[in-house]
C-alpha cells in the first residue's frame, strides 16, 4: 500500500471519529476533525483537488475555532446550546454560495488543471458555510452537509479516492443521525 492510500485510512478513521463526536455534542470532536483536516489537505493536493485541500486547511482552522467556542459557551449541562437560522440567513448564505461558485469555479477553469473546478468550487464554498453553522451549533447545518456530503460521493469517486468517497457515504448517512440528536437537544433546551 502506497504511503498517500494509508495517509487516506488515517484521514478517513480520525474522520469517523469526528462525525460520531460531532453527533453526541462531545467536544473532543474537534481534536479528530484537526487531525483528518491536517492529513486531508496532502492527499487532495496529491490528487488535484486544489479547493478541497484550501477546504481542509479551513477545517483546521474552523476546528479550533470551534473547539474554543464550544468550550467557553457551555451550558450547565456542559453543552453548548443548539441554535436555528432564520429563512433569511439561508437564502443570503445560499445566493452568495451560488455567486460565489460561479466566480472560483471559473477561475478554476481557466487557471488550473482541475478536472472538475465548479463541482470542487460549490462543494468548497457550501462547506465553508455548513463548518461555520456547525461550529456555531446552528441545526440546519445538518442539511447543507446532507447534500454536500452526498455530492462528494462522486466526486472522489471521480477521481479513485475509494475510501474518502466511503466515508462521504458514512458522512451522507449519519448527517441524519446527527440532525436528529441535534434536534432532540434543541427541542429540550427550549422546552
Amino acid at each position: 500500500m502506497d504511503f498517500f492510500r494509508i495517509l487516506e485510512i488515517a484521514g478517513v478513521v480520525c474522520g469517523i471519529l469526528y462525525l460520531l463526536l460531532i453527533i453526541r455534542e462531545n467536544i473532543w470532536c474537534w481534536l479528530f476533525g484537526i487531525l483528518s483536516s491536517a492529513i486531508t489537505v496532502f492527499i487532495y493536493i496529491e490528487f488535484k483537488l486544489y479547493l478541497e485541500a484550501g477546504l481542509n486547511v479551513f477545517y483546521v482552522l474552523a476546528g479550533i475555532y470551534g473547539w474554543v467556542f464550544w468550550a467557553t459557551h457551555r451550558t450547565s449541562d456542559r453543552k453548548t446550546p443548539v441554535t436555528t437560522w432564520l429563512p433569511r440567513s439561508h437564502v443570503i448564505a445560499i445566493s452568495a454560495s451560488l455567486l460565489l461558485t460561479l466566480g472560483i469555479g471559473q477561475l478554476m477553469e481557466t487557471h488550473t488543471d482541475s478536472p472538475r473546478p465548479f463541482v470542487d468550487a460549490g462543494l468548497t464554498v457550501f462547506a465553508f458555510v455548513a463548518t461555520y453553522m456547525e461550529a456555531r451549533k446552528v441545526l440546519s447545518a445538518w442539511h447543507y452537509w446532507f447534500v454536500i456530503n452526498g455530492i462528494s460521493i462522486w466526486l472522489h469517486a471521480d477521481r479513485e479516492l475509494y475510501f474518502y468517497a466511503g466515508l462521504s457515504v458514512f458522512y451522507t448517512l449519519l448527517c441524519i443521525k446527527g440532525y436528529r440528536e441535534w434536534k432532540k437537544s434543541y427541542v429540550a433546551q427550549t422546552a
